[in-house]
């Protein structure tokens, strides 16, 4: 036999199994196992929780000073919601929101909202304070998506 013939063969071959596997309902799917697990032994950790929605609040901006020097901090804030209707009541009442939040950035120390990083009791200050506006639903976490400290004048 010549190598074309051989070849021609082996193709030959190939394309009367890729039709007979097509056809007979066999995929490449089927080879790999739906589960696969490294163990079987049942986890001991709470599971956590499902993300709730996520919604962008408008830019805040705040001044803030240290007795020498004023800044403006501008903070983008996403918070994480429990269900849609949280959603509504903060559309609602995001004037009051933005309000509370200025004076919370305002009451903090300034050498604490320079700090690279923002901190986590920065971010469960303002969870607490949109919690504190809402009388049904809660917001789960808060993340700060931009966050921009200018200082004002020379």
């Amino acid at each position: 036999m010549t190598l074309r013939i051989s070849l021609a063969l082996l193709f030959s071959i190939s394309c009367i199994l890729l039709v007979v596997g097509y056809l007979g309902g066999f995929s490449s799917p089927d080879l790999i196992p739906r589960t696969l697990s490294l163990s079987n032994k049942p986890s001991s950790e709470p599971s956590p929780t499902p993300a709730g929605l996520t919604i962008n609040l408008p830019a805040i901006v705040a001044p803030v000073d240290d007795g020498t020097r004023f800044y403006y901090i501008q903070a983008n804030l996403a918070v994480e919601i429990d269900r849609a209707a949280t959603g509504t009541l903060i559309r609602e009442r995001h004037d009051q929101i933005d309000r509370y939040i200025m004076e919370m950035l305002h009451t903090y120390p300034v050498q604490d909202l320079r700090a690279p990083g923002q901190s986590v009791t920065l971010r469960e200050d303002l969870k607490r304070t949109v919690n504190r506006l809402l009388p049904k639903g809660q917001v789960r976490n808060v993340y700060i998506t931009n966050w921009l400290m200018t200082p004002v004048g020379s």
